[in-house]
């Protein structure tokens, strides 16, 4: 038996990625993971696509990552959920629209509310 041998305790985490994730778009290897984590790729419509590939990551998708100690996992966890604070969507806002000068101007006075409550007149 070989004496300080280290005992390996990995953990294996799928994180599914959401709308708002800030990895949509980038590839697997433009993600700064913490020390002793580890990828081993994505997840893609029962399609696993090694993190030797780097492919680009897209909603969807699964991340499938390691942490090979398991004071790590809390760490892994925390940097593959990163979202950004605001609900966002390249192909969609969810943003309230706000009325621009020039609506204004093509507006007859039937059209425009005087709520002074309001954020816009």
């Amino acid at each position: 038996m070989l004496k300080n041998k280290k005992t390996l305790e990995p953990s294996l985490f799928g994180i599914l990625i959401q709308d708002n994730s800030v990895y949509c778009g980038i590839h697997l290897t433009e993600i700064q993971l913490p020390d002793r984590c580890a990828f081993l790729g994505i997840l893609r419509q029962n399609q696993v696509l090694s993190a030797t590939d780097n492919p680009t990551i897209f909603v969807g998708d699964y991340i499938l990552a390691i942490a090979t100690h398991p004071m790590m996992i809390p760490a892994l966890k925390v940097t593959l959920k990163k979202i950004h604070s605001v609900y966002y969507s390249l192909n969609s806002c969810l943003l309230e629209s706000r009325p621009t000068a020039n609506q204004f101007d093509n507006l007859d006075d039937s059209d425009v509310s005087y709520n002074l409550n309001s954020t816009y007149y």
